[in-house]
């Protein structure tokens, strides 16, 4: 059996107190395509109040029930997209069954987007989670999707709803972490985030996948990118998979947003837990250079690692300040 820890694979990234405070106190909506909670390693995700799924034609985003108990059954495919990721984020040790996340203590709301039309998710349906996420006050979305920007206009959302929505994520402070799309080693960077939305949005800390190859070959033009603020290295790691199963394959764009926002959440709790009532949300910028302390810097970047992902920040995070000492 798999014997995995996600806390583990990144202890040198974080300081030793964020990983004990295990994201306690933190909320993380996830925006995907559902969540297999029969898992020996997830069942403890199953609870009313937290299971949404945004697609139903009754679901309301603008007040969802405070006891939904929808069916977010993950039907992606083999593997399940969601219920993968979120196994990087809140996965339990089960007998021989090991494997750990790394926020276990984050308390998770799964926001169920429906595969539909040979698409992981519609616009319009990731909107709808989007706004239900902030009404319902969780400090972190993940959301590892992305779309052309014209899919937008395809579909017949408004650009005004689109920026009502927006401003919804950036007055209540909630932070947006979003997949860029993977790319292949040959692929330039180049524009990525700019054509790929939400990416494009500024609202939006964007995480992409990087190999060897590319780490070599494009770390300067993916560092120069304004809204790239995020690579990992896919190394090999483990994932629950659906049917009680694990699987395990290289980090991807996916993998890597839930593990970048997972230490965000790591890093809102020990502030949450040092100032108590008196906490208030930080701007974007703050909390990104706040939380990557320990990342290392891409374009300085020499310490590859093919037995762990490895955390780089680029250059579109240096602006910001870090006001606390935490560690």
């Amino acid at each position: 059996m798999i014997q995995f820890d996600w806390q583990d694979k990144i202890k040198d990234f974080v300081f030793k107190s964020w990983l004990e405070n295990g994201g306690e106190g933190v909320k993380i909506a996830v925006l995907d395509t559902g969540v297999d909670l029969g898992h020996m390693a997830l069942k403890h995700l199953d609870k009313a109040g937290r299971k949404f799924n945004v697609a139903l034609a009754n679901f309301n985003p603008a007040a969802p029930s405070p006891n939904s108990n929808d069916d977010v059954t993950d039907l992606h495919k083999k593997k399940g997209h969601g219920t993968q990721c979120v196994s990087v984020l809140s996965s339990a040790a089960e007998g021989a069954n090991d494997l750990w996340g790394l926020a276990p203590k984050a308390e998770i709301f799964i926001l169920k987007v429906n595969t539909t039309n040979n698409k992981f998710f519609l616009v319009k349906d990731f909107l709808k989670g989007l706004e239900a996420a902030v009404k319902l006050g969780v400090d972190v979305v993940v959301a590892s999707l992305s779309y052309l920007p014209g899919d937008l206009a395809q579909e017949g959302v408004a650009p005004s709803e689109v920026d009502r929505i927006f401003k919804l994520v950036a007055d209540a402070g909630v932070l947006l972490f979003t997949a860029l799309p993977n790319k292949d080693d040959a692929n330039p960077w180049t524009g990525l985030a700019a054509s790929s939305w939400p990416s494009l949005r500024p609202e939006s800390a964007n995480v992409g996948a990087i190999s060897k190859v590319i780490f070599d070959a494009r770390r300067a033009e993916i560092d120069a990118e304004p809204n790239i603020h995020f690579v990992v290295g896919n190394s090999v790691s483990a994932f629950c998979k659906i049917k009680n199963e694990y699987v395990q394959e290289a980090v991807s764009s996916s993998y890597g947003t839930y593990l970048v926002a997972g230490v965000a959440a790591l890093y809102l709790a020990s502030i949450k837990k040092r100032e108590k009532e008196n906490y208030k949300p930080r701007p974007q910028a703050d909390v990104l250079v706040g939380m990557s302390q320990k990342f290392s810097q891409l374009k300085n970047a020499a310490n590859w690692d093919d037995n762990r992902p490895v955390l780089y920040k680029t250059s579109a995070i240096a602006s910001g300040k870090t006001d606390e000492d935490i560690t």
